[in-house]
């Protein structure tokens, strides 16, 4: 039985996907739309919604304050400190065990080989995922550059950002985020 939000007009729903199967599919039922994987392959799949929801008219619930009405986000992992070389020092270690332990449930779950890789081609190393784009680990100067470049490249107007992920403490993540707050929000022109 399909049921339907009981509030009126319904929230606006939001779809991520890692393929273009579930890219289109959200363009398609008319929600909002987030990326994920290396900047390239979010690309396609970018393109993919686009296309879909051009198709079907525009966001059933749309949101004004994002350019077109529509969400269009990517999911970073983030890590900002002073200085690039400490950010990327904090970085390595726990984007590493962060995709040491999806692959291991990837690996664990999945009834097929397409499962196991998750559909998605990601790197194992950080600096894999941060040549990706997947992972932006630096200064504020540096995480609001890159932040400017992918939007820019993908044409998105949100950004999904994990700070607090591997085994980040709880004072290093509060760290990124208050440095994510002041530093780096305040910078970055609306998306």
């Amino acid at each position: 039985m399909a049921l339907r939000p009981l509030q009126q007009p319904m929230p606006p729903f939001w779809y991520g996907s890692s393929n273009t199967t579930g890219a289109a599919w959200s363009g398609e039922h008319g929600m909002h739309f987030v990326a994920n994987g290396p900047t390239a392959y979010a690309k396609v799949n970018i393109d993919a919604y686009r296309e879909a929801l051009a198709k079907y008219g525009g966001a059933v619930v749309p949101k004004p304050e994002f350019r077109g009405g529509a969400v269009i986000g990517a999911l970073r992992h983030i890590v900002i400190a002073d200085t690039d070389e400490e950010a990327r020092a904090l970085a390595k270690p726990n984007v590493e065990y962060h995709v040491e332990h999806l692959n291991w449930l990837r690996k664990k779950h999945a009834q097929n080989e397409a499962q196991v890789r998750g559909l998605v081609p990601r790197g194992v190393t950080f600096e894999e995922w941060e040549k990706d784009g997947m992972a932006i680990a630096g200064s504020p100067a540096t995480v609001v550059a890159e932040i400017q470049r992918q939007a820019a490249e993908l044409g998105i107007n949100y950004l999904l950002s994990y700070l607090f992920f591997g085994t980040l403490t709880l004072e290093q993540a509060l760290r990124s985020l208050r440095l994510m707050a002041t530093e780096v929000m305040p910078k970055i022109e609306r998306l």
